[in-house]
């Protein structure tokens, strides 16, 4: 037990200034005499490297959602009401789901069906979809066509046409996707290159940047951050969570 406490004070004497380890030696050790003692326990007992370790990754993991939750503050605007981007279900919802999605990920296509029949279901969700696109150049012409049917008012239909598609998205597949939506394709055509549609698309990249979401797709529900796929209940109990809240 001695032998255990003199331990901890050794490493907490390696890690604290000079003076405070000056107090350390009055146990009677010298420095060489610290180190072996540290040296040794660990060597016996190197399970308390990863403990430390994991407990380090736990703690700066925790300290990265808390800086991500303190910042949904100042831009929630910006996340649920941005007038530019498009919403599925409820435009008047008590509760807002916001996704940050690529057209090309398989994450988000597994997601699109789950979160859908949810939104449907619930009847009063909002769910602001926010084009990331990262996965190659029809990634981008895919987002562009889909802010384009929005002004058309045919976002749904394109949107669950192209999310739904199996395997990546071709120029052939989007075309084709906005004849089947019954889209004005001279109009489409305009839209889509519109050089406006770069201002919503850097906006949603910048955005996205100061939540740290560099992979796809990424939710926000109230206070809830998900980077990834969403494979549980989450979405139950961030729901839940915000009428909670609201209700008291």
């Amino acid at each position: 037990m001695l032998r255990k406490m003199l331990v901890l004070l050794a490493v907490s004497a390696a890690v604290v200034p000079a003076s405070a380890q000056a107090k350390f030696f009055k146990f009677g050790m010298n420095e060489e005499e610290v180190k072996t003692v540290i040296k040794d326990y660990l060597l016996e007992n190197p399970e308390i490297i990863k403990e430390a370790m994991d407990n380090y990754a736990r703690r700066q993991e925790e300290a990265k959602k808390q800086a991500a939750v303190a910042k949904l503050k100042s831009h929630r605007a910006a996340l649920e009401r941005d007038a530019n981007t498009p919403v599925i279900g409820n435009p008047d919802g008590d509760v807002t789901i916001v996704e940050f999605f690529d057209y090309n990920c398989g994450y988000c296509k597994l997601m699109f069906p789950k979160v859908l029949e949810y939104v449907q279901n619930d009847g009063n969700i909002r769910w602001v979809l926010k084009d990331l696109p990262s996965l190659g150049a029809t990634s981008d012409l895919a987002a562009r066509a889909g802010l384009a049917a929005e002004k058309q008012g045919k976002y749904f239909e394109m949107h669950q046409a192209m999310i739904t598609h199996k395997g990546a998205l071709t120029e052939a597949d989007i075309v084709s996707y906005a004849k089947s939506a019954g889209l004005n394709m001279k109009k489409f055509e305009k839209d889509r290159k519109d050089k406006a549609l770069d201002k919503i698309l850097n906006a949603n990249r910048t955005l996205a940047g100061q939540f740290e979401f560099y992979g796809i797709p990424d939710f926000i529900i109230g206070d809830f951050i998900s980077q990834g796929a969403m494979m549980g209940d989450e979405l139950d109990k961030s729901v839940a969570a915000i009428r909670e809240k609201a209700a008291k």
